[in-house]
């Protein structure tokens, strides 16, 4: 049952629930996944274009659980926080028992009383203590997963971002070669603002021919920048937000001299030419070799594999500060959690333990480029396509977005300072003083609160294949 205290966050962090006669409408009041064939597992599962790979992961689980039944569906996305589908889907009765969705979003749905624990299912089925169980997985994507003392779902996938480099456009624009190789570190803003002072061009009405880097394209946005220069979004001991502090205001005030010197309204027409809305994968500014540098993550792969196998590229890291800093990659990745409503039944579990394990995770990394969680899994140099192998390494540098329960809150306040600073609709003073009004009361909501233990360390055991 959805409480009046759960209904006033969810309406604090944005989440649609309808009201009448002074009572949440459509409330489940039966208990958990009574009335449920507990040998059926109902799954919302991954994105429709790549269904056919979790098909294959269900077919090995039902050959060996021949017992079981496993039925799909294909649900839209729950974007950046949206819980409309899940809240309908347990007002009605109608929820899956298996949800597979953004894991950043894990703490805001469980705060909203959305999702099921899965501690009691580790102790009664693994024989063993939550965190020894979830110890399986990358720190980092467990820690995403956990809220108020409790764990809400198993990691699935992760991914971490790099710059795509066209080398065949970087040596006719005579690029020092060794600048571009992984091996020798990250470029410095520096060095590449050098870089595109020797690439770009424009015309003779200043439209852009060709350009080195566009710093919110794809991957690239002003939360990875802060995340990049370590900005503190949250203060652990004190139960606040910190987006209108001094480090918060250095990177916005950092973004939007980037703004000036590339001209906003000119790179956006560029990107409207070669990259227009709604284009097919095979037309992009990068394929379209009109572009040096891609940021995005390891899926790229694929798609240059798919689209433009014949260019001459390298992946390389994030550019950086200063010379000597160490590289830096931001991760983030999927779960399967448990909905409220779920059957919570032995057969649900036992799937969604093998779906995120080694066997499920192996299946279905090889099939999307994307990387394991499972330690078991990123282990095993069958486990994942070995091509993305860059990108798997970075998880030793890797930083997460602090799973919050105003989660997306904390996303949409920096997508607005973003869009802000882009259109130079105001100044960084304004907009970090108006993120923090956004966010910070209703995380006052939920406090006392703390991060995991050890938020943000690298996972010790972590190992990649030889």
């Amino acid at each position: 049952m959805i409480d009046r205290r759960t209904l006033l966050r969810a309406l604090g962090a944005g989440a649609s629930v309808s009201i009448a006669g002074g009572a949440i409408v459509g409330c489940t009041d039966r208990p958990t996944g009574a009335d449920r064939d507990p040998d059926v597992v109902r799954l919302w599962g991954i994105w429709a274009s790549d269904a056919d790979i979790e098909a294959e992961v269900i077919e090995a689980f039902t050959a060996e659980n021949p017992d079981i039944t496993v039925e799909v569906s294909q649900v839209p996305s729950n974007g950046e926080g949206d819980a409309s589908s899940v809240i309908t889907a347990v007002r009605g009765r109608t929820g899956p028992d298996l949800y597979y969705m953004d894991r950043f979003n894990t703490s805001q749905f469980a705060s909203l009383g959305l999702l099921e624990p899965i501690d009691d299912l580790i102790e009664e089925h693994e024989g063993m203590s939550p965190q020894e169980f979830m110890s399986g997985w990358v720190k980092f994507a467990a820690d995403e997963l956990f809220y108020d003392g409790l764990y809400y779902g198993l990691p699935m996938d992760t991914d971490t971002r790099g710059m795509y480099v066209n080398l065949d456009l970087a040596e006719e624009a005579g690029i020092d070669s060794a600048l571009l190789d992984p091996a020798n570190g990250p470029l410095t803003f520096d060095q590449l603002w050098e870089i595109e002072e020797e690439f770009s061009v424009q015309d003779e009405r200043g439209s852009y021919e060709r350009v080195t880097w566009i710093p919110w394209d794809d991957q690239a946005s002003l939360l990875m920048w802060a995340m990049a220069a370590k900005v503190p979004f949250y203060d652990n001991d004190n139960c606040r937000m910190l987006l209108d502090e001094q480090p918060m205001l250095d990177i916005a005030t950092r973004y939007a001299e980037w703004i000036e010197r590339l001209n906003f309204p000119r790179l956006d027409a560029f990107k409207a030419t070669y990259q227009p809305p709604n284009a097919p994968p095979t037309q992009t500014s990068f394929f379209s070799e009109r572009q040096l540098f891609q940021i995005t993550g390891p899926w790229g792969v694929r798609g240059q594999a798919d689209y433009k196998p014949d260019m001459n590229y390298t992946v390389t890291h994030l550019p950086v500060q200063n010379e000597g800093d160490d590289p830096f990659t931001w991760a983030g990745g999927f779960a399967l959690t448990m909905p409220k409503g779920s059957s919570m039944s032995e057969a649900a579990w036992r799937f969604m333990t093998f779906y995120a394990g080694h066997e499920g995770q192996k299946t279905l990394m090889n099939g999307i480029s994307r990387i394991p969680t499972n330690l078991e899994a990123i282990a095993d140099p069958e486990g994942w396509n070995q091509d993305i192998r860059f990108f798997a390494e970075l998880l030793d540098v890797a930083q997460s977005r602090p799973p919050l329960p105003v989660g997306t809150k904390l996303w949409d306040s920096m997508m607005t300072m973003q869009e802000s600073l882009n259109q130079r609709s105001d100044t960084p003073e304004n907009l970090v003083k108006e993120a923090q009004a956004y966010v910070d009361p209703t995380m006052q909501q939920f406090c006392p609160f703390r991060l995991p233990e050890g938020f943000g360390e690298p996972d010790p055991n972590l190992r990649l294949p030889d």
